[in-house]
Order: structure tokens, then C-alpha cells, then sequence
């Protein structure tokens, strides 16, 4: 029989590494009058600037009025821009500013710096392997049937 990983095991990594990054994250929120969304938004605009509204909302699963609530806070402390899309007229484009890149670079290197104690004492090697078992898992995702509760 195939050995699989614990439910509890997986949860209780998701949540405690979730947790560290909140932690992290409320340092940075603090007096900004930003929340989790507002800054997964940011954060997902540095790393995909050709992303619209559209597209965010599809790999968040935030529900429009979320991301148009987060986007103008976002707007109004010049940390994005949405620019009209030339492909598309009626979409924008989250772009992010100077003033976000800088925001999120320091973000970047808080989260970099809990990582090298998070990845402390495990090898280049281990890292490897975990990367890449992390990648398979992550693509399994999509694969997972959702059972019908009707059935």
C-alpha cells in the first residue's frame, strides 16, 4: 500500500506557514490601512504586470467587488495603476507602481529572511527535491475531483 501524506500534517504546515507570513505581513500593513487581500493583490501584480482585474480574480478566487475594493486602496496610496487594455478596451491592466515595487521588495526580503531560518539545516539537494515535489503536488491540485454531496 502506497504511503500518503497526513491531512493533519498537510493542513498543519499550510497553517503555521500561513500564520509566519501573516505575522510578517502585519508588520508591513501596519497604519496603511491595507489588508491579507489588498497585499496578495499587490503582491500578484509585481509578479504578473500583464494581469487584469479578470485574470486576479480567477487565480485569487476573490470575488469582484473584493478586487475593485482593494484596487482603488491600492490606487489611492500610488502603490498600482490600471491601465485600459489595447487588446481589449473594456479591461484594464493592473500595473504596479514605483512606489509598489518598493513596497513589495522590502515585503520580498522580510519573507527571504524567514526563509533562511524556515529552509535552515536542509541542503541544496533537499531544496531541489522539495521543489520539485512541491511543483508536482501543486499541479495535482487541478487535477482533484470535487465529490458531489447530492450523490
Amino acid at each position: 500500500m502506497r504511503r500518503t501524506m497526513d491531512d493533519y500534517d498537510l493542513i498543519g504546515f499550510a497553517v503555521r506557514f500561513m500564520m509566519q507570513r501573516k505575522r510578517i505581513l502585519s508588520v508591513f500593513l501596519k497604519g496603511r490601512n491595507l489588508n491579507l487581500a489588498d497585499c496578495i493583490i499587490l503582491m500578484l501584480s509585481i509578479k504578473h504586470p500583464e494581469y487584469n482585474q479578470e485574470k486576479i480574480g480567477e487565480v485569487t478566487l476573490f470575488d469582484g467587488a473584493i478586487i475593485a475594493r482593494s484596487l482603488k486602496k491600492l490606487e489611492n496610496q500610488d502603490l498600482v495603476t490600471r491601465k485600459v487594455d489595447k487588446s481589449n478596451r473594456r479591461r484594464k491592466i493592473v500595473q504596479i507602481t514605483e512606489t509598489g515595487k518598493e513596497f513589495g521588495n522590502k515585503l520580498m526580503a522580510a519573507f527571504k529572511d524567514s526563509n533562511e531560518t524556515i529552509y535552515s539545516g536542509i541542503t541544496e539537494d533537499e531544496l531541489e527535491q522539495l521543489d520539485v515535489i512541491l511543483a508536482k503536488v501543486y499541479t495535482n491540485l487541478d487535477k482533484v475531483k470535487i465529490p458531489d454531496s447530492n450523490k
